[in-house]
């Protein structure tokens, strides 16, 4: 039984958390990787220069979601909230910081910093994605799985897309098995941009977001990326999961 077959199963409210060991966390990346990285594709450096320098910190064992928070497990908390029936196991989107921020803390958690989301998606060996150093387009759910004419991010460049004649949008949450992190949490590359807890940059207001979702380039889907957007803002791509401190 999948992920989601489990969850459905008891009746979608269910939150799997997954432990996260102590131990160091590989943050950000360096230009001379990010140029080996991007030498054969459309981006430019400067667009993911905030990545660098690469770094280490020491993290503290968390747990963190399995997946993404869901419509289904949002509306349990927030009746008033709306969305498509087919979507009911789709991760929750058009959230704002303090929306995702809010719901974590009524369940007694937290979103996750930078450090536990990277953590989380790059394990012991500080790997580019969450399933190795090598991009595989069958393990996340990225614009070219099928995203209409929108917005294309790519890292903190925004440009026109023509995306493809598919219907793009989310998939269920945790649908990609191959796609996990050596810790076996989900849909940390992809899906949804997720919020994160710390800023961006305080003096101007702007918060972070990881992970890359449906409407990002494959160069966006690398743990390291780094997305910035005013905590008020709300977007068809935006979501997030929740981090619990301790073990």
């Amino acid at each position: 039984m999948t992920l989601v077959a489990a969850v459905a199963a008891q009746g979608g409210t269910a939150v799997t958390k997954i432990r996260i060991p102590a131990g160091t966390a590989t943050i950000g990346s360096d230009t001379k990787t990010m140029k080996e990285q991007f030498k054969d594709g459309n981006v430019r450096l400067e667009w993911f220069a905030d990545e660098a320098p690469q770094r280490k910190a020491e993290v503290d064992a968390f747990l963190i979601d399995a997946t993404e928070v869901t419509n289904r497990q949002y509306k349990k908390l927030f009746p008033e909230h709306e969305f498509p029936a087919n979507l009911t196991d789709h991760p929750v989107v058009n959230v704002t910081w303090k929306m995702a921020d809010e719901y974590c803390r009524k369940i007694g958690g937290r979103l996750p910093s930078e450090a536990e989301f990277e953590r989380a998606a790059r394990g012991d060996d500080g790997r580019v994605y969450p399933w190795g150093d090598d991009f595989d387009p069958r393990k996340a759910i990225y614009v070219e799985s099928g995203g209409g004419g929108s917005q294309l991010k790519i890292g903190s460049f925004e440009q026109e897309s023509s995306g493809s004649n598919l219907l793009g949008g989310t998939s269920p949450v945790g649908s990609i098995e191959e796609g996990k992190s050596p810790f076996g949490v989900y849909d940390m590359a992809g899906n949804v941009w997720e919020w994160q807890a710390g800023w961006y940059d305080e003096a101007k207001k702007l918060r972070l977001l990881k992970g890359g979702s449906w409407l990002t380039s494959k160069e966006s889907l690398r743990s390291s990326t780094r997305l910035s957007d005013a905590g008020a803002s709300k977007f068809n791509d935006y979501g997030f999961r929740c981090a619990y401190t301790g073990e």
